[in-house]
């Protein structure tokens, strides 16, 4: 349990730090007046806090702006560089890792499989493969952080991936990651961590409110409200997948029946392309032995009507668990990431056509739907900014 603490003179000074801390690194280019007339606080307390973190590498003087009447503004900038983060993405049978400077620039990255053996010890493995990593891509930066994008559900207070069916995991110990490399560890959901990305570098950035949707192995959905991530109570909101939308139909991992994973994630393509060929559809899926997500979509590239049409309805079942995001949350906007969207055209085609009616569509403010620039890379920078907003976040609890 977090306890707040006490109201003194260094509290104040931490939170004053931590205010102009931020938006010097999220403006850039701002001088010490700037930061005043924004912030509130008096030029003095600026001036001093300034100082601090220029001594300390945090800040650096980067010329001067343009003058309204007497001496030209000294601007400041945040040193991107004061320190290296590692971004972490654990999936089915592959890791993922990269090392990026504090404003989501990537410098190296690495991936690495493991076995099913592998995978009782996998802790133990991603140190050996990180320690190696890190000696290869030494740096004049220290390392300062490692985060983690994990599919499952996620204890971040206990560094603990409590449940992962994609993984096979069941209550993971990470902690000794961060142990080992004595940095701060952090890990969360990989449709939070998506979340994250896209309102640190991504399409987020000009939204207050948007839900960040990622559908591949599993479908989720990563909720920013006013700017800030919402959890939930212990960090399980936003599983989109276990919404029911068939009641009654197929048993989901998870207990339920007719989860919206059941109906649009990459396991539903695979299930419902081997039916077809079971039952003699005329389709080009059957060429392609093992049958993958990957084949479906390029049957239905290379203009199969069967393999389209899967797509298609994959993209209309998922649009219905979007909805009622939508209708619970009003969002500004929709962004959709993930592997499952391999650039096709007919998922997103089939998504579209159910979301042109949901119950705010008369309202003059409609809602936006964007799909993700960042790539692959969404992952990492989002672990990264898992650090990131942690190094620099308000320090109001003991």
């Amino acid at each position: 349990m977090n306890v707040f603490r006490k109201g003194n003179k260094e509290l104040i000074k931490d939170l004053n730090r931590s205010i102009v801390i931020d938006l010097v690194r999220l403006q850039g280019n701002v001088s010490r007046t700037d930061i005043a007339k924004v912030t509130g606080l008096g030029l003095s307390t600026i001036t001093n806090i300034i100082e601090e973190l220029i001594k300390e590498n945090l800040v650096t003087e980067v010329g001067t702006g343009d003058s309204h009447g007497g001496r030209k503004p000294v601007l400041l900038k945040f040193n991107g560089d004061y320190g290296v983060i590692v971004g972490m993405k654990i999936e089915k049978q592959e890791v993922k890792m990269c090392l990026s400077n504090l404003e989501g620039n990537i410098l190296h990255k690495h991936q690495f499989s493991y076995t099913t053996k592998e995978a009782m010890q996998l802790t133990t493995v991603i140190i050996e493969q990180l320690e190696g990593f890190i000696k290869r891509n030494e740096s004049g930066s220290k390392v300062v952080g490692i985060g983690i994008a994990t599919p499952g559900l996620v204890d971040q207070e206990n560094n603990e991936v409590v449940y992962s069916p994609i993984l096979k995991m069941d209550h993971g110990d990470l902690k000794p990651i961060g142990r080992h490399f004595d940095v701060p560890l952090m890990i969360d959901n990989d449709a939070n961590v998506f979340a994250l990305a896209e309102k640190w570098i991504g399409a987020g950035r000009e939204y207050r409110n948007f839900i960040g949707v990622t559908v591949g192995a599993g479908v989720g959905a990563g909720i920013v409200i006013d700017h800030t991530l919402f959890r939930g109570d212990f960090g399980g909101a936003g599983e989109l997948g276990h919404i029911t939308i068939n009641q009654g139909d197929r048993l989901c991992y998870c207990g339920q029946r007719g989860c919206l994973e059941l109906y649009a994630s990459d396991p539903y393509l695979v299930h419902e392309a081997e039916r077809m060929v079971a039952i003699g559809v005329p389709t080009l899926i059957d060429s392609f032995h093992p049958i993958t997500p990957e084949s479906v979509v390029m049957a239905a590239q290379k203009g199969d009507q069967y393999a389209q049409e899967l797509l298609e309805k994959q993209g209309e079942n998922l649009a219905l668990g979007i909805k009622n995001m939508i209708h619970l949350f009003n969002p500004e906007a929709v962004i959709l990431g993930g592997e499952g969207l391999r650039e096709n055209d007919f998922l997103l085609k089939g998504m579209q056509k159910e979301l042109a009616v949901h119950f705010f569509i008369r309202h003059p403010r409609k809602l936006q739907f964007k799909t993700s620039q960042l790539g692959e890379d969404v992952w990492l920078i989002g672990a990264c900014a898992l650090v990131v907003s942690h190094l620099f976040k308000v320090p109001i609890y003991k």
